[in-house]
């Protein structure tokens, strides 16, 4: 049996508007041995359990000019976690921000309160 490969980690820094250290993402390169010997390499992201302040203000201002509101959108658009998206959508919703559009399960629309 093969030995796996060992994993390289490279740190990279993301937004230093405010200089916060702890925003730093640490992406993984594994290379997985398919049939045949095809070889595929695949980056893997741990994002920081929150949404740093100046992504947090970023987030503010462009959510009022959306007409839908997701968290998935949100966080492939600014590169955060999904919960981290989720838990500060409902904290605008309770402020009264956002109202929820649709919501199931799984998803919730929001919209922006004029």
């Amino acid at each position: 049996m093969a030995k796996p490969k060992p994993v390289r980690e490279v740190k990279k820094s993301a937004l230093d508007d405010d200089k916060i250290d702890k925003v730093q993402t640490l992406s993984r390169l594994k290379k997985m041995n398919k049939k045949y010997g095809k070889v595929a390499t695949i980056e893997i992201k741990q994002r920081d359990p929150y949404v740093p302040r100046a992504v947090e203000a970023k987030i503010r201002e462009d959510i009022m000019k959306m007409k839908a509101i997701t968290a998935n959108d949100l966080a492939a658009k600014f590169d955060i976690r999904v919960s981290a998206v989720k838990k500060l959508l409902l904290t605008m919703r309770d402020e009264g921000k956002l109202e929820v559009i649709a919501s199931s399960a799984r998803l919730k629309v929001f919209n922006p309160v004029q």
